[in-house]
């Protein structure tokens, strides 16, 4: 028995040094133009290959330098993937099952560049269904081919699908799957000035791995910064023939990214949000459909802005210029206000209180239900949406501190109808459009009615006051 065993392990470490040495003296290079071939085919782009390599690294490795996928069409200069190397390791037992079980998979320094053009269409839309290979055919490399009926492999592939090679039926299947310093430049032509932003320094690791079941993703990274701003998890189900996927028990933060990065202005002069934003969100994705994306994701969180500015835009000389009932008031207070309350309404910028507010994400827009924006000279209140197409809708009152508001209507004595008991002055008003145009809109309506009900007010009181100055007192001889 003990010599059965002493042969049995010299059978298996001289396979396993067999093994070996085909893996050193086998030159898998010589197929990358086939492999280059059949991606070709599959995608119908051209794609670039550096080099083929496979070794042992607790299992069969095979890893691939220098791959770049054109964008269909050649819409950008610039590829839609880049690929330092990609590795992957396949356990060795399993082959002789006709299983191919990947350990894992690994993406070194990818860098992948997603465009949306001024139409909507994405640069990663599948080529027409005739640039593809059938079903069950051959493509020019000859030496691998979709299962007959099953045609392209649908996204679910990543975790496990069917195959023939060679004519005989192989399942593969994915263990996990990761990316190191990976960059998404993302490009969209549909904003106005064109969106252009960088996730940076991507690490990505799905684990779970399985077919039509839930995975575990955690991905952190660089959202327009130097150093890692972004954390996101959560358990996704890629899309299949049977359902479009989704993603749950989503939890996402974000630290001190720079507005300016995703709201910089068409001109140098046009007005623009700035500031640093921190934020938090717990929500779902119930669909991975790209026509429903935008409007199915769903959540809850907070956001708070540091340092926040509206640049070019002084928000009470806008209001004020606003009131067309009242021509030439702004020039009115300008010519009239002490220092000290011109240069407010003179100034370039609005500077505003950091702000800290709880929004809901829902059909597309961040909801606000309590949105409070504050100066030294006037706060804002109100609620409204703002949506992931940069569309802005936010209706609020609009409140002048006491000290203001008294110089303001000792400069225009009609402005005092606008005054609540406590001295504020209170005007309604829309903001709304498409950031970075926006419109800071006052009721025009509210106001005209506040001054007629003034101006018919003092009138009264000037004829009260004239017709008791001409009746006679009672002492006096008639």
């Amino acid at each position: 028995m003990k010599r059965a065993l002493i042969v049995l392990a010299v059978l298996c470490a001289l396979g396993v040094a067999g093994v070996a040495l085909v893996l050193l003296t086998f030159d898998a290079d010589r197929y990358r133009p086939q492999l280059v071939s059949y991606l070709q085919e599959i995608l119908g782009t051209p794609v670039k290959l550096g080099h083929l390599s496979m070794g042992w690294h607790g299992g069969i490795a095979v890893q691939l330098h220098d791959l770049a996928i054109e964008a269909p069409g050649a819409a950008s200069s610039e590829p839609l993937v880049r690929v330092e190397s990609a590795s992957a390791v396949v356990r060795l037992r399993p082959l002789l099952r006709k299983q191919v079980q990947v350990a894992s998979v690994v993406l070194r320094r990818p860098r992948i560049h997603v465009m949306r053009d001024a139409q909507g269409r994405l640069n990663l839309i599948p080529p027409p269904a005739a640039s593809r290979p059938e079903a069950g055919s051959a493509p020019s490399a000859g030496f691998f081919r979709p299962a007959a009926g099953g045609g392209t492999a649908s996204p679910s592939a990543a975790s496990s699908q069917s195959a023939s090679v060679e004519g005989s039926a192989v399942s593969f299947e994915v263990a996990s799957f990761r990316i190191e310093d990976g960059e998404l430049h993302w490009t969209d032509a549909t904003a106005s000035p064109p969106t252009d932003v960088r996730l940076s320094k991507v690490d990505l690791v799905v684990r779970d791995i399985a077919p039509g079941r839930p995975m575990t993703v955690e991905l952190k990274g660089a959202l327009g910064a130097e150093a890692e701003n972004v954390r996101l998890s959560g358990r996704l189900t890629l899309p299949s023939e049977t359902q479009t996927g989704s993603v749950e028990q989503v939890t996402a933060t974000i630290t001190d990214f720079s507005l300016e990065q995703v709201l910089a202005p068409a001109r140098a002069d046009e007005p623009r949000l700035e500031g640093k934003l921190t934020g938090t969100l717990e929500g779902r994705v119930p669909t991975l459909d790209p026509q429903q994306l935008s409007r199915a994701l769903s959540g809850r969180g907070r956001l708070a802005l540091a340092q926040p500015k509206i640049a070019n835009l002084n928000v009470l000389r806008e209001v004020f210029g606003r009131l067309s009932i009242l021509p030439g008031l702004v020039e009115a207070l300008e010519a009239r206000l002490p220092d000290l309350y011109r240069e407010k309404l003179e100034a370039t910028d609005t500077l505003l209180a950091p702000l800290d507010v709880a929004f809901q994400l829902q059909d597309g827009s961040l909801r606000f239900d309590a949105l409070e924006l504050g100066t030294d000279a006037f706060e804002l209140t109100g609620s409204g949406r703002v949506g992931l197409d940069r569309s802005v809708q936010i209706r609020s009152t609009l409140r002048i501190e006491p000290a203001l508001s008294a110089a303001l209507i000792k400069g225009v004595h009609e402005l005092q109808g606008l005054a609540n008991a406590q001295g504020w002055m209170e005007i309604p008003v829309t903001i709304q459009g498409r950031a970075p145009q926006l419109a800071v809109l006052p009721d025009v309506d509210y106001v005209a009615s506040k001054l007629i009900v003034t101006t018919v007010g003092n009138l009264l009181e000037g004829f009260l006051q004239k017709a008791l100055e001409k009746t006679p007192h009672p002492q006096e001889e008639p």
